[in-house]
């Protein structure tokens, strides 16, 4: 019973995701409340004369303005199927909302924010060194003048301090679902976004493998959106319960770059009778679970366990080291094993009869 229910809540929790990601999320009216109510709350003051009257507020508005306008962006690259693009806009929809929710709940933003474009002045402005029109030595001193130069916290760092002021998880959960593989796969020049131009059959192309869904991007600028406008709409005292919708309902639908490629792998490898064969031998072993006591024959209850997963894996040609994958198998093996251990106690204290009957 727990390997029938281990395996079954694996199976349904992927498949309740991956359908999630990819069927269509219709919410054109409630896109367009979305967007005409945040961009009031974004754009309803002017901004203040004096610098110093600049708050956190101020630059979380900015940054939903400019969420508004990559929202915009995103969904005309993925109609006009520029998946590279979308995902670019993505991550920087992603990265603006922290920035702009770390804004509201951080005193010390503003300043900061400030010390930052101190600190990138004198390497914006090299260029005026290299043309020989003004020493490099001179650009330092006047950057100077303008205050004491700094940087504030990387993103992973601001999505950790939002989430512990705030005691949510949403923050986290988006930057390690879709901004960290996201920077992987499309921001940088690594080994996972080079090898995209390498084909199953090793073949090398120019048009790189796609390793995100093609609503992804757009759903991931959608919850942006609603999450930094709702955040703001808390701190001014406004409505939030529109947001808050909007934003979970989109972030649940994002599906994570490497579940999109290993799933593409699996579709590939995984044939209808291999599926019929995995689901029989799940059943055969909650047969035998069935007729076997917890204290009864450990070893061999575990080496059959592990055996039917090991076969599995085989069928799902994962392309892994074993070393890589044997962690998650005795995980889900001694998850197995203590829930059926569980089951038979609970059905063994409502009818005593059951432990007579399952030794015999």
């Amino acid at each position: 019973m727990g390997c029938c229910r281990a395996v079954t809540r694996v199976l349904l929790t992927m498949a309740r995701t991956v359908l999630r990601g990819v069927l269509p999320h219709p919410d054109l009216v409630r896109r367009t409340r979305v967007r005409h109510r945040a961009r009031n709350l974004a754009a309803s003051n002017p901004w203040p004369q004096d610098e110093a009257a600049v708050t956190g507020l101020d630059f979380a508005q900015l940054a939903l303005l400019r969420l508004l306008s990559l929202q915009h962006q995103t969904r005309r690259a993925v109609r006009t199927r520029q998946r590279e693009a979308a995902a670019l806009l993505a991550r920087t929809s992603m990265e603006t909302c922290i920035l702009g929710l770390w804004c509201l709940h951080n005193t010390e933003a503003v300043r900061r924010l400030r010390a930052a474009e101190i600190k990138a002045a004198p390497t914006m402005l090299t260029f005026l060194s290299s043309i020989g029109l003004i020493p490099d030595a001179v650009i330092r001193q006047a950057v100077r003048a303008l205050g004491e130069p700094g940087k504030p916290p990387d993103i992973r760092s601001m999505a950790g301090q939002i989430d512990a002021k705030t005691g949510g998880t949403l923050a986290i959960h988006l930057y390690d679902l879709a901004y960290r593989p996201a920077s992987q796969y499309f921001t940088h020049a690594t080994s996972s976004s080079l090898l995209r131009h390498v084909t199953r059959g090793r073949r090398r192309t120019v048009r790189p493998a796609n390793p995100w869904t093609r609503r992804a991007p757009v759903r991931l600028a959608d919850a942006c959106v609603g999450l930094l406008a709702g955040a703001i709409a808390h701190q001014v005292g406004a409505p939030t319960e529109l947001f808050a919708r909007y934003a979970e309902g989109h972030a649940g639908r994002v599906l994570p770059p490497l579940l999109v490629t290993s799933g593409k792998g699996m579709m590939r490898t995984v044939s209808v009778a291999g599926l019929v064969r995995t689901l029989k031998e799940v059943r055969d072993m909650k047969v035998y679970l069935s007729r076997t006591r917890p204290d009864e024959a450990p070893v061999e209850r575990e080496a059959r366990l592990r055996g039917m997963y090991d076969t599995l894996l085989a069928r799902l040609d994962l392309h892994v080291p074993p070393e890589a994958v044997q962690p998650v198998v005795d995980h889900f093996i001694a998850m197995a094993l203590a829930e059926w251990d569980a089951e038979f106690v609970r059905r063994a204290a409502q009818s005593p009869s059951v432990v007579d009957h399952t030794g015999a």
